[in-house]
């Protein structure tokens, strides 16, 4: 069997209720809104995996994560994504930091080397969280960008979810939770 899974830091409850209320600003718009419990920071999705890989992806997280020390992100801004002509979701984007790049940059070391393919070894890393998704061209034409003044967290952990997609939408799991520096 195999299963859909990414590596993810999940936000603290009170950040995901911060960046939540700004859906009052776009009420009349008809997108869907990523649930509370949904609301993470992808750093490596891995797509549909065996369960052999799943074990293997563990293990990488677990030897990545224990080299690093717990650090501050920073949320910046809720923008239009992926890019504002075509803009199909709002963002919050991170302010992308040594430790989150070097964290991101040695977990995508170490899966290559265990033999796990990344999908998006070539895109570039773009941390952002996705807030909410518009089907076809709901978003055209529309501006945002408002500042969260570097709203902040402590990344103390990193999760490996399994996303099973359903009809009412994504369900997150957390398969492995694993703690930065232990």
């Amino acid at each position: 069997m195999k299963h859909r899974i990414f590596i993810a830091v999940n936000l603290p409850d009170e950040i995901k209720r911060q960046l939540l209320e700004h859906k009052k600003r776009w009420k009349n718009l008809r997108v869907r809104w990523t649930k509370f419990e949904n609301i993470h920071l992808t750093l490596e999705f891995f797509g549909l995996i065996e369960y052999k890989k799943l074990r293997t992806v563990l293990r990488v997280t677990e030897k990545t994560v224990v080299q690093f020390q717990p650090f501050n992100i920073y949320l910046d801004r809720i923008i239009l994504g992926p890019n504002p002509v075509q803009a199909k979701m709002f963002w919050a984007t991170v302010v992308a930091g040594k430790p989150l790049l070097n964290l991101k940059d040695t977990l995508n070391k170490n899966s290559l080397e265990a033999g796990i393919e990344l999908k998006n070894e070539n895109r570039g890393f773009n941390p952002h969280i996705t807030l909410a998704r518009a089907r076809g061209n709901e978003l055209k034409g529309k501006q945002t960008n408002i500042n969260l003044f570097r709203l902040g967290f402590k990344v103390e952990s990193v999760e490996v979810m399994e996303s099973r997609l359903l009809p009412g939408g994504a369900r997150y799991k957390t398969i492995g939770s694993f703690k930065l520096g232990s």
